[in-house]
């Protein structure tokens, strides 16, 4: 095959290495027979106040495995970047930069400093936007906001397709099984795991008991479909008005609480109240899809105890395939 560059160059935080990520590398490798990819150091991360939800050695793995499961690991060297410029400065068979459009400034800053040596402006190949699901941007960030799946998928707009639709008995039967390990709440776990979201009476009450308030409360007064409370003060709220109150039927995830759960996770309120008229037992599906990456949401099993969920990639893709939603 014959390639329009011998050796050319590009980089990235390649954090939650994504369909985005991986268009900019494969369109370098259609350009060049051998390609230098530039990936940041923690400590690069750093100094630029770069939050990154993978460490260093997890981001340049992933890497590595993308290279080797594409047979390029032998067209390319992973170089450790602390600055922008890399090896881009002191290797002169450097014919080429491949940026995407985000990235384009640090290319430009690149050449600048290789005139500033006497070195040649190198011809700069800007490979166009890669959009998720929902025509936005697909970017790490927002796979860490919980918004988007690597792939672009829209965890929203997955949603949407089962809201206001009866579950299904095969899905309800799934769901019957823990989607995390069963816990016993306690004062040592709220410190070690403040929770992000508790979904159902009996969660809230005994963490309120506590006096651990979860960011959002999802409650419906009722325990085992049972009325056990008459208002929020009885549950062991201070403020007895909740901040949404909505409607979603038994057996059924409505698009107003797809919607309201949406406008809690994002709002800036420390803490919300979500009242339930009807059943909340299935707001822990829209809960998760929602979710930024690491924040852990609390449920009540039936006849089983309290399950906690560390909100990852992996739950919410096995929500997802349990739901058949891609």
């Amino acid at each position: 095959m014959a390639y329009q560059y011998q050796h050319i160059a590009c980089g990235g935080t390649f954090d939650l290495l994504h369909k985005g990520h991986q268009t900019v590398l494969l369109a370098a490798f259609k350009k060049a027979k051998f390609v230098s990819i530039g990936i940041t150091t923690d400590f690069m991360n750093k100094k630029l106040n770069k939050p990154t939800f993978q460490i260093q050695n997890l981001r340049r793995r992933e890497l590595e495995d993308f290279l080797k499961s594409k047979k390029l690991n032998r067209r390319s060297k992973i170089i450790l970047l602390d600055d922008i410029y890399g090896s881009t400065l002191s290797d002169k068979t450097i014919e080429a930069l491949v940026v995407s459009e985000e990235t384009l400034g640090g290319a430009e800053r690149i050449n600048e400093a290789r005139i500033k040596r006497g070195l040649k402006r190198l011809p700069i190949i800007i490979c166009p936007k890669v959009l998720a699901q929902d025509k936005k941007m697909l970017s790490s960030s927002r796979i860490r906001e919980g918004i988007i799946a690597r792939s672009g998928q829209s965890y929203l707009s997955s949603l949407h397709k089962i809201a206001n639709k009866p579950i299904t008995k095969e899905v309800r039967r799934k769901l019957k099984k823990p989607l995390g390990p069963l816990v016993k709440v306690t004062r040592s776990l709220t410190l070690k795991n403040a929770p992000f979201m508790a979904v159902g009476d009996m969660t809230v009450s005994t963490f309120l008991k506590f006096d651990v308030c979860p960011n959002i409360s999802v409650v419906d007064l009722f325990i085992g479909r049972q009325r056990k409370f008459s208002n929020l003060a009885q549950l062991g709220f201070a403020n007895n008005k909740a901040d949404f109150v909505i409607k979603n039927p038994r057996g059924i995830i409505s698009k107003q609480l797809i919607q309201i759960l949406k406008r809690a996770i994002n709002h800036n309120k420390q803490k919300m109240i979500i009242q339930v008229l009807g059943e909340e037992d299935l707001a822990t599906i829209p809960a998760i899809l929602l979710s930024p990456l690491g924040f852990s949401i609390y449920y009540g099993q039936p006849a089983r105890g309290t399950v906690m969920v560390k909100v990852t990639e992996k739950i919410k893709q096995d929500i997802c395939s349990v739901f058949k939603l891609k």
